[in-house]
């Protein structure tokens, strides 16, 4: 956990990681102490199709959770939604398929993530009739080298903010190997305490960026007409990125040393603005994307 200069408390967590119980090679107790380990403060332990429980471990939140599957051929169609923070058991089927299972889930009192569309290959026509999707991948760790090699989804985020389809994103490990895929993406939470009900409203509200490294504050200034970007200077942040539905423009990107803080003046055409960053290691940080209204 840290506290920013204006006293609000983030916390650090990992939504989506499997173990022994399914296809990870780490027990669950082996895969809780390393994220505690590693300055974690809550964890989903999501296997296939078994669903954990909501509970706490040595200090640590653990969220439930759960990975369900549907389809198998990317041209009908690969869904993936894993479900965090369920009160009781949502009683999905293969039957039900990616809404109903996204429906079950909310009736269950938790939130739904659309996991990891790039490595799925999902078509803006798959992913547009689904409605209510709390948060989808914006980097998968697992989808990475060297076990696969479509962690980033960025450009599907884009492509549906374009259409007025802005989803919340989320980084997240995917921990199966405990290898290069345990560790390295995680999100920050913003919330007065750690938790099941306090992470899920701020999950909810948007509350939390995604980050290998960088920690950002990203704000809409109406007032000046740009989106404002703030990052500590000891993150060595070295770029700020500007992702827009803007063709033509002057200023995709701010870069230089320990940058600190960084704004994209609105042109009046965009109708988003999605933020990223990098530091000097080549670490990447995630901004949830700001809708325009013009």
């Amino acid at each position: 956990m840290y506290t920013d200069e204006h006293g609000n408390k983030w916390w650090k967590g990992n939504l989506h990681t499997h173990t022994t119980r399914s296809d990870g090679r780490m027990s669950p107790e082996d895969c809780i102490a390393l994220y505690r380990a590693n300055g974690y403060d809550f964890l989903a332990l999501t296997d296939h199709w078994k669903i954990s429980k909501n509970e706490e471990a040595d200090g640590m939140l653990l969220l439930s959770g759960c990975e369900y599957d549907f389809g198998r051929r990317v041209q009908d169609g690969i869904f993936h939604i894993v479900a965090v923070g369920c009160e009781r058991d949502p009683g999905v089927t293969r039957e039900d398929g990616p809404q109903g299972c996204i429906d079950k889930i909310h009736a269950a009192g938790g939130v739904a993530d659309l996991a990891h569309p790039a490595w799925s290959m999902n078509t803006l026509a798959q992913l547009m009739p689904l409605a209510d999707v709390d948060y989808t991948e914006i980097f998968n760790s697992v989808s990475d080298l060297p076990a696969n090699c479509r962690p980033y989804s960025g450009a599907i985020i884009d492509l549906l903010a374009a259409q007025g389809v802005i989803w919340k994103t989320a980084a997240v490990d995917d921990t199966h190997w405990y290898q290069k895929d345990a560790c390295r993406a995680y999100i920050w939470v913003k919330a007065e305490e750690c938790t099941r009900e306090a992470i899920l409203a701020a999950i909810r509200a948007g509350d939390f960026y995604s980050s290998e490294g960088p920690r950002m504050e990203v704000t809409l200034d109406r007032e000046a007409n740009a989106v404002r970007v703030r990052c500590p200077k000891e993150d060595h942040v070295s770029s700020v990125i500007y992702f827009t539905d803007t063709a033509w423009t002057g200023h995709r990107s701010d870069v230089g040393e320990d940058l600190t803080e960084a704004a994209f003046p609105l042109t009046g055409r965009e109708t988003f603005v999605r933020v990223e960053l990098r530091d000097r290691e080549g670490r990447s940080g995630w901004g949830q994307t700001v809708g325009i209204a013009n």
